[in-house]
């Protein structure tokens, strides 16, 4: 009877042992279904964050054209515009270093007619002189009597002003950062109306940013835009 009895305690033993093992294994099994369960819940959010900054440097792009049949009579033109042009803008404040005179376009209408005769003028010449300053409130003052004064000497030109920001990277930092940080805000709002915690993040990406004028009437004035959109864990 004795020698019966140990193998059915060995028995009982290890029987004993698998049911065990196999109930240890079923929970840590829930347990990993139920963590990697909890890692489906998730919730994409974006932050925003919005500056307006008054621009930092402006171009003054003052253009012209000029006809004639003469090659050597239109480039002679060119020439005393472009110096009685240059001289008014030193002379209202602006430094010879901040001028600058492109390239001239000349065009020989003769090139394109099907019949010159319909031609007044063979030679057409356009010019622009551009200003880069930061002397925004000169600009603004003087755009318009520039028109003016111009027409004096008999010059008709087209002045726009196109005004820049260009310091977008001293900004940038503090801007990411908010915007991340309002993205946390309305991920944390989510997950208190759905009685859940918000986690780690899992995925974030920075959108573009994107410089406007303010409006129409306000181009000196620039508004500066970047959204993040960020994907969080809800536990």
């Amino acid at each position: 009877m004795k020698g019966s009895q140990i193998p059915f305690k060995k028995n009982y033993i290890l029987g004993t042992s698998i049911v065990l093992a196999a109930l240890v294994l079923g929970l840590m099994m829930v347990c990993m279904v139920r963590t990697y369960k909890s890692y489906d819940n998730t919730v994409k959010v974006r932050g925003l964050c919005e500056k307006e900054v008054p621009a930092d440097r402006v171009v003054l792009r003052i253009s012209y054209s000029a006809k004639d049949n003469s090659l050597a009579n239109i480039r002679q033109t060119i020439h005393n515009n472009n110096e009685v042009i240059t001289n008014l803008l030193l002379a209202e404040g602006f430094d010879a270093e901040e001028i600058k005179v492109s390239s001239t376009d000349y065009n020989d209408q003769y090139t394109w007619a099907n019949n010159v005769s319909n031609i007044s003028y063979r030679y057409r010449a356009s010019q622009t002189i551009s200003i880069y300053t930061d002397k925004l409130d000169l600009v603004r003052k003087k755009q318009e009597t520039i028109e003016t004064q111009l027409v004096n000497h008999d010059i008709l030109v087209d002045c726009y002003a196109d005004y820049q920001f260009l310091g977008l990277n001293d900004i940038k930092p503090a801007m990411i950062a908010e915007s991340l940080e309002n993205a946390r805000t309305a991920a944390n709002e989510f997950a208190q109306n759905s009685h859940s915690r918000t986690g780690k993040m899992r995925t974030a990406s920075q959108g573009y940013f994107e410089i406007e004028d303010l409006d129409e009437n306000n181009p000196q004035i620039k508004k500066i835009r970047v959204v993040t959109t960020v994907e969080y864990y809800l536990r």
